[in-house]
């Protein structure tokens, strides 16, 4: 692990950014001096924390932060280094809390920083629209929560999670799902997902690696700690069945979708959508294997997903569009960018010996457990994906090069660090006995 933080660490003094090595000082001090992250344990290479997932879901947002900090080091401006500190230490903070209140908050205030990046330095008028979507599906969402959130405690007098549970031992089906709704909508679920492709085709590019990497795995965190509440058998099972089958088959319906997509970004941002289907629907179980599955996919995704726009913005700026039917031939011209594309498609559509195929395979014991038909659309969702990067991949890199197209530059020195720091742990973090204890 420490040989690890070593290389990131190089990787920034490399590109010589002043902001990036103070941001990554700054935040590597927060996580191991808090009182929150005071019991890690090291193994195998990977740091989590005991008994708890939020400590490896801190280090992932801590980590897809940096790398969009090293993909972007050419910003000079103060407002922009300020808005990706402040992003980092919110989700920090939410990984971190015990109190069901500040974890509200900080979940909404996530919003902030990310509403700047798109407004401040999106590049197309459509981008007010774009904040205006995320900002009403995300915040109307989230205020029933905040209402129940309030009746807790009026009953218990506290916001620790602790003594949440407590309330939350016998619901019935209209309490469970106001919980779950903002929750629902930040991963997203196929309905209330709307607002997902927009938010990404207007975002700069740090803005899309965070919302695909991290912001979408706080509706995921959310899932998991409401499902954490409740007793097994005390949950309304025709909500948790009904989920299971929305989740689904929404992510059958958005993987059709990206087949149709002629933008480039949209149809990285509708395979996030059919990613979290799957995530939504180990979650909701609250079995070992649906927690261990989700979890896996949710940072697998996180890396996957953030490394895609990544190499989908390096296109854009050789080719100056993101249109499918502008792109093709980048074999020929690019073929270090042609290679980063091979390897983070793979790493999308979950082929070994990558993290994503250890996190779809445990979720086909948890469709089994639920029904049949729920195997099946499991199956038709990972041959779709496959179809669908390949689609991408054959699109972009295959073919005549256009006549506008000329060689030049293949890949900026930041712009490659962050996508090796992307690809690696896909392989690297194969191997997670630490994540088996809890």
């Amino acid at each position: 692990m420490i040989s690890w933080v070593m290389f990131m660490v190089s990787s920034f003094v490399l590109v010589n950014n002043r902001w990036a090595i103070i941001s990554a000082c700054v935040i590597f001090s927060l996580m191991t001096m808090s009182a929150n992250f005071n019991s890690f344990s090291w193994a195998q290479d990977l740091m989590v924390m005991s008994n708890s997932y939020a400590g490896f879901l801190a280090w992932l947002s801590v980590f897809i932060v940096l790398c969009s900090a090293l993909a972007t080091s050419n910003e000079k401006g103060l407002k922009y280094w300020c808005t990706m500190l402040s992003m980092m230490l919110v989700l920090v903070v939410c990984f971190s809390v015990k109190n069901f209140i500040m974890f509200y908050v900080m979940f909404e205030m996530s919003l902030i920083p990310i509403m700047l990046l798109i407004v401040g330095w999106g590049y197309q008028p459509e981008r007010l629209l774009a904040t205006t979507y995320m900002l009403l599906y995300t915040v109307m969402a989230s205020l029933p929560m905040l209402l129940c959130s309030l009746s807790i405690y009026y009953h218990l007098m506290s916001f620790d999670v602790f003594f949440v549970k407590l309330m939350m031992m016998k619901v019935n089906a209209w309490y469970l799902l106001v919980m779950m709704l903002p929750f629902l909508v930040k991963l997203p679920i196929y309905g209330g997902h709307l607002w997902l492709p927009k938010a990404h085709v207007e975002a700069p590019l740090a803005g899309s690696m965070l919302l695909a990497g991290v912001l979408l795995k706080l509706g995921g965190y959310g899932l998991y700690l409401l499902m954490s509440f409740l007793e097994s058998d005390s949950t309304p099972s025709t909500v948790i069945v009904s989920l299971i089958m929305l989740s689904i088959w929404g992510g059958l319906v958005s993987g059709l979708v990206c087949l149709r997509q002629n933008d480039l970004k949209a149809m990285v941002a509708y395979s996030s959508v059919v990613h979290m289907s799957v995530v939504i629907m180990s979650l909701v179980t609250y079995s070992y294997w649906g927690v261990f599955s989700g979890l896996i996919i949710m940072v697998a995704h996180g890396f996957s997903s953030s490394a895609l726009f990544l190499i989908s913005y390096v296109t854009y700026k050789k080719v100056g569009s993101r249109s499918l039917s502008y792109l093709s031939g980048m074999l020929s011209l690019y073929p270090t960018v042609s290679l980063l594309w091979f390897l983070m498609c793979l790493g999308n559509m979950a082929v070994p010996p990558t993290l994503n195929l250890l996190g779809e395979l445990g979720a086909i014991p948890v469709a089994w457990v639920n029904s049949i038909g729920a195997v099946v659309i499991m199956g038709l969702i990972m041959f779709v994906s496959v179809g669908y990067n390949m689609y991408m991949y054959s699109l972009v890199n295959h073919g005549m090069a256009k006549p506008f197209l000329l060689p030049g530059v293949e890949v900026g020195m930041p712009s490659l660090l962050s996508s090796l720091l992307h690809i690696m742990p896909l392989v690297l973090i194969i191997k997670l006995s630490a994540l088996w204890n809890n």
